[in-house]
This record gives C-alpha cells, structure tokens and sequence, in this order.
C-alpha cells in the first residue's frame, strides 16, 4: 500500500484524506512553537532518551507503514509552501508570514520514512 507522509505549516490547508499531526504534542520540542528540541531528543534517533517522543515517532512510522496519509504540522511556519504564501490571502494577510528555515518538520519526516523503511 502506498502512503505519502508531508510537513505542512500551521496556516497550510489540509488535503483531502490526510491525518493531521501537530509536532507540537509530540514531545520533542520545549515549546509549542516547535523550534528548540528537548535535550533528550537531540543528536541521533537511536540516543533519544525520551519515550513520549520516541512513541510519537514509532506512531507515525506505523502509519506510514499502514499506507495512510498523514501531514506532519509544525506551529514555526505558516506554510512550507513558498508559492502558497503569495497567493492565499488568509496567510498573507498581514505580510507577516512565516517560513522558519531552522524547523525540524522536514528532517523528523525524513527519520520516520527511513525507520519506516528500515523495520
């Protein structure tokens, strides 16, 4: 089965017949603005001492192994679509859209991929 697993901004529309999976309640992050990791879930996957984080993680593995279609949603960008922040006027309404270049929301959907591959 095929499943298809995107970072999305906290503004971004949603697609059709996609899980919606707020990085914010994962337990990686000190805040809920997604940008600083806790100190347990740095450096390596294998050397994360956190559980909370490690579960979320084994979740989203599992449904990317289940095929579903999940978008993975970070709370430091509005969109991580640069073309959509000039064209939707409800992101770009006060011309203060954000797209962090630092956010971790890429680089998480590429270890749960790979674990996903690698189990």
């Amino acid at each position: 089965m095929h499943s298809q697993i995107t970072h999305i901004g906290i503004k971004q529309a949603r697609q059709q017949g996609f899980r919606y999976k707020h990085l914010q309640h994962s337990g990686i992050f000190r805040d809920k603005d997604t940008c600083q990791k806790q100190i347990d879930c740095q450096g390596p996957f294998e050397n994360w001492t956190n559980i909370q984080a490690k579960s979320w993680v084994f979740a989203r593995v599992k449904e990317q192994k289940d095929g579903r279609k999940v978008h993975i949603v970070c709370n430091c960008c509005d969109s991580r679509e640069p073309q959509t922040l000039n064209s939707d006027k409800s992101i770009h309404a006060n011309n203060k859209a954000r797209i962090n270049s630092n956010c971790f929301g890429d680089e998480l959907v590429e270890l749960i991929i790979k674990l996903a591959k690698d189990i």
